[in-house]
């Protein structure tokens, strides 16, 4: 198994070895509400700042909102989001190539 995915393994609370799964449930739920409350955290400070009118995400992702204008930089939202297209899909190979791992095993 791959050293990345060893570490995500233990981080959700999942070991692998000897013909065995284990899966710790406590481990599993705490990294589960962590991952919930970083985006609900993020969301809230968004919401804020939109609601502030200081929204400034114009250095990477083109989109800065102000209490009079909403500007958008095309080009640098349309580079975000392939980036980010790029992301999910490593994400999603590197989940799928550890389930064929799981199911080798």
């Amino acid at each position: 198994m791959a050293e990345e995915n060893k570490d995500l393994f233990e981080k959700i609370g999942v070991e692998i070895g000897n013909g065995k799964l284990n899966i710790d449930i406590n481990k599993t739920k705490e990294f589960f509400n962590a991952l919930k409350d970083t985006f609900e955290n993020g969301a809230k400070n968004i919401q804020k700042d939109i609601a502030e009118g200081k929204l400034d995400m114009s250095e990477n992702i083109g989109i800065k909102v102000d209490k009079k204008n909403i500007n958008i930089d095309l080009e640098k939202t349309k580079v975000f989001i392939e980036s980010l297209g790029h992301k999910i899909e490593n994400f999603l190979t590197e989940i799928e190539k550890s389930v064929d791992d799981m199911n080798k095993k």
